[in-house]
């Protein structure tokens, strides 16, 4: 790549710019029935590649209109469209543009996908804050004139629902939306995680409450946007009226790979994208069935998309493969089992507060020029900070062998720190001189050479450590963490990407977890015991359950979120298959072998059926490893 394509890929990565393309576009717009629409609207519209894709796949563009904040991705864009007639394209960002007064028949867009509302200004292209693309959301909602007052109201509680900190593409999803006339079709490129992540819920439950989701098409194997770091999915729906659903709902889930490229179009072996819809269209299975060359699907009936991200729900594809229904399947939450869901602990300033033990003496990360330090032994306390730190057992039962120390100063400061401290720092013991001059020297180093005015006590996970009294008086400092939270220091914990199979672990030592991992810890008194919970996450009803709904990276790892570990859905287990469980949980922790794994999978598929579906579960585990090799 040449300079200045490197330039160019970075300043789209700061505009949160990844482009279609019209090989995906295509697809999108043969499932969105673009040849039918009349009127069309992209109000992020790029370079055009999503109203090209329409044109190319049959649309009359009475109307083709296209918004976009990038001068330079607009000019791409005329260009592109030059030669139609009644295309309509606009400078500026469409929370703050005026937006056409009708409602579309079809409106489709691929959102910029980064939280950059912040930022301000990007090579001079000013991006609207937070603050501002709510307001123009809000705006944009009142003044669509063709919208009924009851699904007005709903757009606007979703304006106002979703979180600060949500991606930008949430509003475009809900403004994308607000443009779409009844029977009229949303079609929109989206990252996997859409179906997941908290901060997209208000988008899930305007969908279910006007919305009927026809297609959900995933890029299985990430062919689709190679610098993108997420998988993709392309999701369309139809509006109706408020509340008003029509029956049973069917929605077509299906799952691409590189093979339904052929010669440049996302077709298989059928003769056009628009025939790949109309075969997608026709399915009618419960299970995976083959559509054409690189492209499986099977139907999921009353899919309600909000519930995803929310409490626990069997995947169809689980629940097949075990012979019974999702109603028939009692399931529970971690958190109505006792237990809570977090991240391990985030220091901001990693450099500083791992130590690396070697030879019995504690050594700080490679950027400083001090190769030891005299540590008082009770300031060092064992860490998981990555993967490769774990061996082959289960359970971390010591932290002699962990090479990381967390750096915990908690009652201890400099000598100056303690002098400024006055009466407070009579309890507080002052560190070695050698400690307190590498102190000093990472309090005056930059945290990074791309901004050598930001200090490390300046960092902003950092800064909050110090703190003062009401007289003015320092009572703690910047190099002082905060006091450990049960998260911290979990009873279980996996990572939270996993080139394998997840794999949880036990914490008998309680040792500091890094954020890399999701933690688990009991909050009641009559919990689930932690080694019946081991065994249940080594379960394969587990397993399968995270390969069906957590995100799958572009690198082909899963991403197993706290979010997806609270959404889970576990057997409700009676007491005695409690026992079962706690006695398979310390097994695995004695040694781990196929055949507990299998008798794991025998006391879930009882706790499931008391007839048991152990094959069914052991077949599923079987799809999970395909879907696995697949990744």
């Amino acid at each position: 790549m040449t300079a200045l394509e490197l330039q160019d890929a970075a300043r789209k990565k700061q505009l949160g710019q990844y482009f279609t393309g019209r090989r995906v576009g295509r697809l999108l717009a043969a499932l969105a029935d673009a040849g039918s629409a009349k009127t069309i609207i992209d109000p992020m519209v790029g370079s055009a590649d999503l109203l090209v894709s329409c044109i190319q796949v049959g649309a009359a563009n009475h109307r083709l209109v296209g918004l976009e904040l990038d001068p330079l991705a607009l000019a791409e864009a005329k260009a592109a469209l030059e030669d139609v007639p009644g295309a309509e394209l606009v400078l500026g960002d469409a929370f703050s543009a005026t937006l056409p007064p009708e409602q579309f028949d079809l409106v489709i867009t691929n959102p910029p996908y980064i939280r950059y509302q912040s930022k301000g200004e990007v090579e001079g292209i000013r991006i609207p804050s937070g603050s501002d693309v709510r307001d123009g959301l809000v705006r944009a909602i009142l003044s669509r004139q063709g919208l009924p007052t009851d699904i007005q109201a709903r757009l606007l509680q979703a304006a106002h629902a979703y979180p600060g900190t949500a991606d930008i593409a949430v509003p475009a999803w809900i403004l994308s939306a607000s443009l779409v006339r009844e029977d009229g079709v949303l079609a929109v490129v989206a990252p996997q995680a859409w179906l997941s992540r908290n901060y997209a819920q208000p988008v899930r439950e305007l969908l279910d409450e006007i919305f009927d989701v026809e297609f959900i098409v995933e890029d299985g194997d990430a062919s689709w946007f190679p610098d993108a770091q997420v998988r993709t999915h392309l999701v369309v729906a139809r509006r109706r009226a408020l509340g008003l659903r029509s029956g049973s709902s069917s929605v077509v889930h299906a799952r691409a790979t590189a093979q339904l490229d052929t010669q440049g179009d996302l077709r298989g072996s059928l003769r056009s994208e628009a025939a790949v819809a109309v075969a997608l269209g026709r399915v009618t299975a419960t299970h995976s069935v083959d559509v054409t060359t690189g492209l499986t699907a099977h139907i999921e009936r009353d899919l309600v998309v909000a519930a995803a991200g929310q409490a626990g729900n069997v995947p169809m594809l689980v629940a097949a493969a075990l012979g019974v229904s999702t109603a028939d399947v009692a399931t529970r939450t971690l958190e109505s089992y006792g237990w809570r869901v977090g991240q391990g602990l985030r220091t901001g300033a990693n450099d500083f507060f791992y130590v690396t033990i070697v030879g019995g003496l504690a050594r700080p990360a490679s950027r400083w020029s001090t190769k030891a330090l005299p540590i008082p032994s009770e300031c060092l306390l064992p860490a998981v900070r990555r993967q490769s730190d774990l061996g082959g057992d289960l359970d971390i039962a010591t932290g002699e062998p962990l090479p990381s120390r967390i750096l915990y100063l908690r009652g201890w400061a400099t000598a100056q720190d303690k002098r400024r401290m006055g009466a407070a720092g009579g309890g507080v013991l002052a560190l070695p001189a050698a400690v307190t001059r590498w102190i000093t020297e990472v309090s005056q180093t930059p945290f990074s050479d791309k901004d050598p005015t930001k200090l490390f006590p300046d960092l902003a996970a950092v800064a909050p450590n110090s703190k003062v009294d009401r007289s003015g008086h320092p009572t703690a400092f910047w190099y002082q963490l905060p006091e450990l939270a049960p998260r911290h220091r979990p009873e279980l914990f996996l990572g939270r990407v996993c080139a394998g199979q997840p794999t949880p672990y036990a914490n008998s030592a309680g040792a500091v977890v890094d954020a890399n991992f999701s933690t688990l810890w009991p909050t009641a008194s009559g919990a689930l015991p932690a080694d019946a919970l081991l065994a249940l996450l080594h379960s394969s009803w587990v397993w399968a359950n995270l390969e069906a709904t957590c995100t799958v990276l572009g690198g082909g790892a899963l991403k197993v979120e706290a979010t997806d570990l609270r959404r889970l859905a576990l057997p409700d287990v009676a007491a005695a298959d409690i026992e079962r469980l706690q006695v398979l949980g310390r097994q695995l922790l004695t040694k781990r072998s196929s055949e507990v794994a299998r008798a794991i999978d025998d006391a879930v598929a009882l706790a499931v059926s008391s007839t048991g579906h152990s094959a069914g579960l052991r077949t599923f585990a079987g799809e999970a490893m395909k879907r696995r090799s697949r990744r």
